[in-house]
């Protein structure tokens, strides 16, 4: 049960940091996606969906079981060495959210944010060194893939958002 855990907590890791990785654009602000009634619940589900496909990439590589055991022990080297600053940035976030949060707090939330995103950068490089040359390369194309994907997708949201501002009311 406990090996379970720690699987899941690495491979939640492993998911935020691919989908950082992926994305470099900022997420659209709620005036640019439009009003949505969907609340905090179906955005977490929403995100899970997407954990689960970033995953799809390294199920697709095979890798062999040393490589999945150096993988697990360097997601939980970044977990043991990012554990503070995860808990100082969810007390930030509290304070932020009983709106309490000082001008101080925000410029330590953003420090906290840059040195996790740092450490799993760091994690990134070190879990690709884990893979040879032919899973570096298929890792490449199904990124490539997802984000060729992903930009379709993006296209399509604005043309159906432009078009339903077009539309008289």
């Amino acid at each position: 049960m406990f090996l379970r855990k720690i699987l899941l907590a690495s491979l939640a890791v492993l998911a935020l940091a691919t989908i950082s990785f992926a994305q470099q654009e900022q997420a659209p602000t709620q005036e640019e996606m439009g009003s949505s009634q969907e609340g905090p619940r179906e955005g977490r589900r929403h995100r899970r969906m997407g954990r689960r496909r970033a995953f799809a990439a390294w199920r697709e590589l095979n890798l062999t079981e040393e490589q999945r055991q150096q993988q697990r022990a360097i997601l939980q080297r970044q977990l043991e060495n990012t554990k503070a600053q995860r808990e100082e940035l969810f007390k930030l976030r509290e304070k932020r959210f009983a709106g309490t949060l000082t001008s101080e707090d925000e410029a330590r939330a953003q420090a906290l944010r840059r040195e996790i995103h740092d450490s799993m950068q760091s994690m990134r490089t070190e879990m690709r060194n884990v893979l040879t040359a032919e899973q570096r390369a298929k890792l490449d194309q199904l990124k490539t893939e997802r984000k060729e994907r992903r930009d379709e997708m993006r296209k399509h949201r604005r043309e159906r958002r432009e078009a339903r501002e077009l539309m008289p009311r």
